[in-house]
């Protein structure tokens, strides 16, 4: 099976402002191939504010000559096809992607996804939080958080660490295990990654 982990940072709260994309992909269990991009994001979205620069470092004249998001996906967008997207916080990259995706008029993959912190805080619920970080610091994951290759490649060993607790041959084993379903982009739009509210005994499955 195919993980195409992803990471998006923005310039601004516009979900078209991605300004960097990095990309972990796995098959099965070793890691296969790795993208990092700066994006220049279209002209309409406005400046960059203060407050995403701080946390990403990205400025504005950083991505002056990247190339845009249409570009930088045609080099993945054949592989994401039919693939299971690894995202932290996958609400967030899946809508920045599906914006992206819209605004240069290119065609939707037919894909799933996982979200590695609703898988986090099912695999491992005793953690104090369940932010990048934490979650990477806790299983020894090196880490240079915002740097989207870096949380790319984070998202994905999270992942991997929660197939080898629980003992699952692939995500959709550990999906059944822990009471999740994978979500789900299409041309027909986005259904989310969810968990179920309560699965036997309480607690997810080790």
């Amino acid at each position: 099976m195919r993980y195409i982990a992803l990471d998006f940072e923005t310039g601004n709260a516009s979900r078209l402002s991605a300004c960097a994309l990095g990309v972990s992909i796995f098959e099965d269990q070793t890691l296969a191939g790795e993208m990092v991009s700066l994006i220049k994001p279209p002209a309409q979205v406005g400046k960059f504010h203060w407050g995403n620069v701080r946390v990403n470092h990205i400025k504005e004249s950083m991505v002056a000559d990247a190339p845009s998001f249409d570009l930088v996906w045609r080099e993945i967008a054949d592989r994401v096809e039919g693939s299971v997207l690894v995202c932290h916080n996958a609400m967030f990259d899946t809508a920045v992607l599906c914006a992206c995706l819209a605004h240069y008029h290119l065609p939707v993959p037919e894909c799933r996804y996982v979200c590695t912190v609703k898988v986090a805080q099912r695999v491992w619920p005793q953690m104090e939080n369940h932010k990048l970080d934490t979650v990477a610091d806790a299983l020894g994951i090196e880490l240079n958080h915002h740097e989207a290759g870096s949380d790319a490649r984070a998202a994905g060993l999270i992942l991997q660490a929660a197939l080898r607790e629980t003992d699952s041959p692939d995500v959709d084993a550990l999906a059944s295990k822990i009471g999740m379903r994978l979500g789900r982009i299409s041309c027909m739009g986005v259904a989310p990654c969810s968990i179920a509210k309560e699965i036997r005994g309480g607690k997810a499955a080790r």
